[in-house]
């Protein structure tokens, strides 16, 4: 996301440009807009797909609290569920329409966010950002973002290097079954391995 922003002040620069005066030149324009196209690229597939899963979502009836707790996986490959601040061995109910726990010690975190009615636009908003981030790297190289699909699903990663010194070394956010935003972070793993320790068929209970 912060790298989204970190373009703004080029766009609007080339924007900006792009609307005075046309010069003598008819390369001048073309020139412009193929420097606003690299900047932020031709969207209107992406904005269309969004904006249609945004209107789909805000028809959804949201899973009650005990349907979201139910769903969410007891064990994710041989990473069992952690105690809950309760101590108990269960998810829990962090906000409205979001269930999360930690797995292996905390290992992985997990969040799962129903993004039916109220929720669809926080949950859009953010997939639609990172899908149109072109950056692919930052920190000297240190932490590098993906988009890669799997199973079937866009997934956006980050890893970083150990030097970091993040508490989690990857993560990946997606959007299963076009309606729940997960969110997943690992510890001493890359998104591959992250992935991988997930399991997609441990999602299974979370159904539209």
């Amino acid at each position: 996301m912060k790298n989204i922003l970190k373009l703004i002040p080029i766009i609007l620069l080339l924007a900006s440009c792009k609307e005075t005066p046309k010069t003598s030149d008819p390369s001048a324009s073309k020139i412009l807009d193929g420097a606003i196209n690299e900047v932020i690229g031709k969207n209107d597939d992406i904005n269309k797909k969004y904006d249609d899963l945004r209107k789909d979502l805000g028809t959804k009836t949201p899973l009650t609290n005990a349907q979201l707790i139910e769903a969410f996986p007891k064990k994710l490959s041989n990473l069992s569920l952690d105690p809950s601040e309760q101590n108990k061995i269960e998810p829990e109910i962090t906000d409205t329409q979001l269930v999360s726990g930690s797995f292996g010690d905390d290992t992985i975190r997990m969040e799962i966010l129903d993004a039916a009615r109220q929720k669809a636009v926080g949950a859009i908003i953010p997939l639609k950002m990172l899908h149109l981030n072109k950056i692919t790297s930052e920190s000297n190289n240190t932490i590098r973002y993906s988009k890669v699909e799997r199973n079937g699903i866009l997934t956006f990663g980050t890893d970083r290097d150990a030097d970091t010194k993040a508490d989690f070394q990857s993560d990946l956010r997606f959007l299963y079954a076009n309606r729940f935003y997960v969110t997943l972070e690992g510890k001493g793993m890359d998104t591959d391995a992250l992935w991988k320790a997930m399991g997609i068929d441990n999602l299974g209970g979370f159904k539209n």
